[in-house]
């Protein structure tokens, strides 16, 4: 049995990285995306239930060893999943960002819209449902979870910050947590959303609008 592995401080993003001492070689970093790739292509398709490490080494073509060797359990896996997940959107809305110039305003709209771009992913909302669901009575995924929302927090208040000077820290963070809820929430009624077809027309109107209002609050 693999030893357990020593728990996260609150807060601290979740690494996308193996085991430590693993995949230091091109093919050691194939072998976790085409892990990370089974495990993500499971969740979507059989829920966290059907998430056995048997099963993603088997759809990513390895041994349960060689598995391990790289991610000892799914928790594990999740984790990485899920960091993989925020790096990777992180890294789109900064390439939207870059492409708009330097004007504050524009950048913060572009940002807006690589965050709406990725919630027309089904796959994605797929994802994040099962994980939402599972929050509830699994203890591992909620901490997960907790953690990478902890992340997007931080990376919401970054982009806040250049715009809101104005604001005290906490204030800013409180306005993050804020957007982020509106993001999540209606993620619920896009892309693979099953509450799509009740969505109220204007809906990214709306949320356009407050985000200009918080970006831009009154002296």
């Amino acid at each position: 049995m693999s030893p357990r592995r020593a728990s996260k401080a609150p807060g601290t993003l979740p690494s996308a990285k193996p085991r430590e001492g693993t995949a230091v070689h091109a093919k050691g970093h194939e072998r976790v995306e085409r892990i990370l790739d089974a495990a993500m292509d499971v969740l979507v398709e059989e829920g966290y239930a059907g998430l056995a490490l048997r099963g993603v080494a088997q759809r990513a073509g390895l041994s349960l060893g060689n598995l391990q060797y790289y991610f000892p359990t799914k928790q594990d896996v999740v984790r990485a999943l899920l960091s993989r997940y925020l790096e990777a959107a992180i890294r789109h809305v900064r390439e939207r960002m870059d492409g708009a110039g330097t004007h504050p305003d524009q950048r913060l709209r572009h940002a807006l819209d690589a965050i709406l771009e990725d919630q027309e992913s089904p796959r994605h909302f797929q994802l994040f449902a099962e994980l939402w669901a599972l929050a509830a009575r699994d203890t591992m995924v909620a901490e997960a979870l907790g953690v990478f929302y902890a992340g997007y927090r931080e990376g919401l208040v970054e982009l806040l910050t250049p715009l809101t000077p104005g604001l005290t820290p906490a204030r800013r963070a409180r306005r993050a947590a804020l957007l982020m809820a509106f993001f999540e929430g209606l993620s619920l009624f896009r892309g693979g959303g099953s509450l799509r077809s009740v969505a109220v027309p204007g809906l990214e109107q709306e949320l356009r609008a407050l985000w200009a209002d918080w970006t831009n609050p009154p002296e």
